[in-house]
């Protein structure tokens, strides 16, 4: 078992630069407050299927204070010549065993100057490596069709891949973890 709460990890971007992960925390809140005004709106509703421009309280808790056992979240840092500065976030959420035994669903959020740098693969490798050292089996995520980056990601991963379509363009994709 991956103790999820502690977890950091070093990688590399596409463009060489260094990326840092580390568990998200409850102090992480105005970060993600603030993180949310270096989306587009476009980048807003390919996550949030909505055109979200603030974060309540309530969703701010959520995002923040979890049990690192069913809701695991890590957040990316690169240095921008000024310090640490946080440039996304990525997360599970273990499903209802009677519905999905060992799966979760996950979600990633990337402000957009920092998309196309390869940050969702990393978040990707990562969640999937303490996804299996946690005993899952399966993660699904619910991507807007038109959202091709993502649903690119999820492709190049090397994790076997199925796609259903879950509503009007909405699709559901299931990556297998291999043990």
């Amino acid at each position: 078992m991956v103790i999820a709460r502690q977890y950091q990890a070093e990688d590399r971007l596409r463009d060489g630069r260094c990326v840092w992960l580390r568990a998200i925390k409850p102090a992480d809140r105005d970060l993600l407050r603030e993180g949310l005004h270096h989306f587009s709106p476009e980048s807003a509703y390919h996550r949030f299927f909505s055109a979200k421009r603030e974060l309540s309280e309530g969703e701010l808790d959520y995002f923040t204070q979890l049990d690192f056992v069913k809701h695991v979240a890590l957040v990316a840092l690169v240095d921008d010549g000024a310090g640490p500065l946080l440039v996304g976030t990525a997360r599970y959420i273990v499903e209802p065993a009677e519905l999905r035994p060992k799966s979760a669903e996950v979600a990633f959020a990337v402000g957009d100057a920092h998309q196309r740098l390869g940050i969702g693969a990393v978040f990707l490798r990562h969640l999937a490596a303490i996804a299996r050292a946690n005993g899952l089996c399966a993660l699904h995520a619910l991507v807007l069709a038109e959202n091709r980056p993502m649903i690119s990601v999820f492709r190049k991963s090397g994790l076997p891949m199925t796609t259903t379509r879950f509503d009007r363009g909405v699709l559901e994709v299931t990556l297998q973890l291999a043990p």
